[in-house]
This record gives C-alpha cells, structure tokens and sequence, in this order.
C-alpha cells in the first residue's frame, strides 16, 4: 500500500470541479434530481477500497449518514493517479531513521484485529481514515474511524526528552555493556596468574617442559586478552588442553611398570590373520614393507602421518566457527574421550609397536627410546628431521594398543556429516585410510593396533552420545556452551 501527499488529490478535485458542477446540472434537466441530490459541500477521504492498483484514489463523501451515489463522483473515485511524491527519504513509510536500535519499537504493539493499540497519553501516532466505498445497495456509508484506522504509537516522551536523548540513552547502554563485560578485571587477572603458575609447575616440576609448551601458553594468554570473542575461543580449546595434560602425565606412571608387556603373542596374532606369504614364508605387512619400501611413498606417507592430528582439530575448529557450538563440543569431548580410553587400555595391554621387534626382537628392554621407524626415510629425503624429534620425546615406547593415530580419523568420519558437504565427508574417509596405511607401511603399528585404535574411537562416539543423555551431564554440557558461545 502505498500513501501520497493530499496535494496532488486536491489539485485533480479542483481540476474535475467545474466538469461535475456541468453534469449535475445537466442530470436534473433531465429528471436525475433523485440520483443527483447532493450537498456540494462534502468532506475529502482517502478511499483505500476502490484501489485496483495500489495508488490513493479520491472519493467525495457527502457529511450526512447514507448519501446517494453521484454517477460522476463515483466515476471519478474509481480514478488513479500514478503520481508518487517527492522525497528525499528513501525508507519505507512507517520506518524509524535511527543509528541503532531504537527503543521506540518496543512500544509498537499490535491487536487481534490487525489494528495497531496506542496510549492515549503523550503518544506520537499517525492515522489514516479508511472508508468503505460501494457496498451492496450501491450506496455509499462511512465505518468508523476506529474500525479502519492505522495507528503507530511511539514511545511517549516527557516535555525535556527528545529523539537525540534516545540515541544517548542507547549509547550509554552500550557503554555500561562493554563496560560491565570488560575482560580486564582484577578478577580475570587473578585467575589468569593462578592458572600461569599451575601451568608452569606442572611442566617444569613434573612432566617437563619444552618449548612447545611455551608457545602454547603464549598462544592461549594473547587469544585471551585479544578480545571477548578470542576468550571465548580460548576457552573452548581448554578440552584440547586437558588432552595435553593428560599425554605428559604418561611418564609420570609407565604403563609397563603396571602390566606385563604384550610382544611376541601380539606378534604371533598379528602373523596369523594378517601375514603374508613369499617364497613359503610367513611375514607380517610391516616387515614387507621394510623390505620394500619406494621413495614415493615415504613422502606420502610421512605427509599423511604428519596430520594425524591437526586436520581433526582444524575440523573441529570449523564447526566452532561455522555449524555449531555444541557440535564441536561433541566432536572435542569424543576426542578428549577417545584419549582417556586409549592411554587406559595402554596401562591394561602395554604393547610393543613393530619396529620394537626389528631391532631389539623379543627380549624386554624398559629404557628404550622412541625411534622414528620407517618414516627415516622421509627426514633423509627431505633433509629434515621432524619424526627423528618428534620420536626422541615419545611419552611412551610400549602404547601400540590401540594405535590413537587411526583413531583420530576416524573422529572426523564420525562428525564428517555435520559439514553437509559429501566431498569433505568422502574426504576424511580417504584420509582415515591413508594414516591406517601410513601406521603400518612406517613399521610404527600392526593391523591390529589400527583396527582396535578405530574401534575405540567408534566406543568413544556412542558412549559420550550415551552420557550426554543424563540430565545433570547435559545441563553441565549446555553451562559449558554458554561459555563459548
């Protein structure tokens, strides 16, 4: 519906005048008197009835109740100018030329009837007068105003208020907002100092730090303080955090001081469903590999091993940013679950990994250091010497079981369909794949080691979607999503 200035009404009411006075006079010399008696003096309203086109059309209504019809004036209020008024605001009619969120739009309420309630009382209000036009004995009647009417109240304002002190009371609130959201409180400081000195205790004094740990904590602190939005981003990654926490913590208590360790019957296990045979010898994959290992796929592999880890968070930070909140809780809580049922199979089941018995064979030997296996090949063709580092600070030589390099993948299966995107999804199937052939082409893992590594990720899904369920550990889940949100 469209409104335009009552000039333009007037100006055409004064142009068919003198043709209306001509056709009355005209009609009662030829005994129209009946039809044509009405009082010249008539009253101007916006007929919005007899509109076909949108545009406001004229009526003459006469003063008294029930008028008859003039056949001119009828013709005439059946007439549309499509003329639009000249105006500088490009807003649509009724809209409010505000900065920000006006507090006026709380006030506008609207009845069951489609009418629009007003205050009576120091009320800014804009009305139209609609009339019904022609109804069923062709005669022309009036409604009343209240029936047809279009009121949009504004917020009552006191005589020393105006629209700008609006615009401040809104300013102000934003300001008290920030202000009272502010990161940079004496209490966040405190907290910040404690979890410093913890942080650097548990390092330094028990697992031992490295300078991993002290771009970590840069990284976190900077994130931090940055912004609100990063504290909350900090604050989300806490989970990946307490996965770090728990994997040094390893060599506080190693798993074969616990347990026998697992070597030559996992061998044997391994030989019988998994072994290959050449020449009439029986040769598990690993040990074939060894013997026919290409440069091609000492790359490949190496570059495929190398992101075991960081394409499963970087997914997770994805749904962080892009889907859900709770989804990527899900995902980092099945991670952080998956973890704790690995190291405590490790503790149950120690296990030799596969290079273990190429070099050091079935004799037991606790001071073993981490080695980097197969993937030698990939420092010695790059001329790096990333697995030879990253190896010599193994937390633990005897974890094959199960293997946490394949289980990690298989996360990303798991919550693959989250993205709604089937190329990612037949991507991380490709990738769970290519680490699972990595594990064993490097000698680092058995078969058997990938296999029970994607079968606890697979425990870990359905038990965490299990525990989630119970209404304490929701309402915990959902205070945690608030936090991050």
């Amino acid at each position: 519906m469209r409104f335009y200035n009552p000039l333009y009404t007037r100006k055409w009411s004064k142009i068919f005048a003198p043709f209306s006075t001509f056709i009355a006079q005209l009609g009662k010399q030829i005994g129209l008197q009946p039809i044509l008696n009405k009082n010249t003096n008539d009253d101007l309203s916006i007929d919005m009835d007899s509109m076909s086109n949108g545009y406001v059309t004229k009526s003459i209504h006469d003063n008294e109740s029930n008028p008859s019809v003039n056949l001119l004036s009828t013709f005439f209020s059946t007439l549309s100018f499509p003329f639009r008024p000249r105006t500088s605001s490009k807003l649509p009619y009724g809209k409010l030329l505000h900065k920000s969120r006006s507090k006026v739009s709380k006030y506008y309420k609207k009845q069951r009837n489609g009418n629009i309630k007003h205050h009576e009382t120091n009320s800014i209000y804009h009305q139209l007068n609609i009339h019904t036009v022609n109804d069923e004995n062709n005669n022309q009647t009036k409604n009343e105003y209240k029936q047809n009417s279009v009121i949009i109240d504004l917020l009552p304002l006191l005589s020393s208020q105006s629209n700008e002190s609006l615009i401040d009371d809104d300013d102000d609130e934003d300001n008290n907002y920030n202000k009272n959201n502010s990161i940079f409180t004496t209490e966040h400081y405190i907290w910040l100092f404690v979890l410093t000195i913890l942080y650097f205790t548990w390092f330094i004094f028990i697992t031992g730090i490295s300078i991993i740990h002290l771009i970590i904590y840069l990284a976190l602190i900077s994130l931090y303080l940055l912004s609100d939005r990063t504290r909350r981003l900090t604050l989300a990654i806490m989970i990946y955090l307490t996965y770090l926490f728990l994997y040094d913590a390893l060599h506080l208590v190693p798993n074969y001081t616990v347990s026998q360790v697992h070597i030559y019957d996992v061998y044997l296990i391994e030989k019988k469903y998994f072994g290959i045979s050449i020449n009439g010898h029986t040769m598990t994959l690993n040990e074939y590999f060894k013997l026919h290992h290409m440069p091609l796929l000492d790359i490949l592999t190496g570059i495929c091993y190398l992101h075991w880890i960081p394409i499963p968070i970087a997914y997770s930070l994805y749904l962080y940013r892009y889907k859900s909140k709770r989804d990527y809780i899900d995902f980092a809580l099945t991670f952080l679950l998956t973890n704790i049922l690995g190291f405590i199979i490790y503790y149950i089941v120690p296990a030799a990994p596969p290079w273990y018995v190429e070099i050091y064979g079935f004799n037991m030997n606790m001071k073993v250091p981490g080695n980097p296996a197969g993937f030698m090949h990939f420092d010695k063709i790059t001329g790096l010497r990333i697995f030879s580092s990253m190896y010599s600070k193994n937390a633990n030589v005897f974890a094959a079981i199960p293997s946490l390099h394949a289980a990690y993948p298989v996360i990303t299966v798991l919550y693959g369909s989250l993205s709604k995107r089937l190329w990612l999804h037949i991507g991380f199937v490709l990738f769970t794949l290519s680490v699972w052939f990595s594990a064993v082409y490097s000698g680092h893992h058995y078969v058997i080691d990938v296999l029970a590594g994607g079968t606890c990720a697979v425990i870990a899904y359905i038990l965490y979607h299990l525990i989630s369920r119970i209404p304490i550990i929701n309402r915990l889940l959902v205070a945690y999503k608030a936090s991050v949100f």
